[in-house]
């Protein structure tokens, strides 16, 4: 792997705490059913955690993107 760039990292730092440790339970898409995701969830001590992610071309959320999946 090659090392992230400032924004990428940026982007890790904020994201990855918020997902480790949940599971992905489902897809998700938004209500005009244009942009598309998916739903996770998990224990965070006592708490039930559930996140919503969407998959964006960019911050701003101006289109949907694109995922590609990789084996490790």
């Amino acid at each position: 792997m090659s090392k992230p760039n400032e924004y990428v990292r940026a982007c890790l730092d904020r994201l990855v705490p918020e997902l480790v440790g949940l599971t992905i339970k489902s897809g998700a898409v938004d209500e005009s059913g244009e942009f598309w995701g998916f739903v996770a969830e998990g224990q965070r001590g006592q708490k039930t955690v559930k996140k919503v992610v969407f998959v964006n071309c960019d911050p701003e959320g101006n289109g949907p993107g694109f995922l590609e999946i990789e084996d490790g």
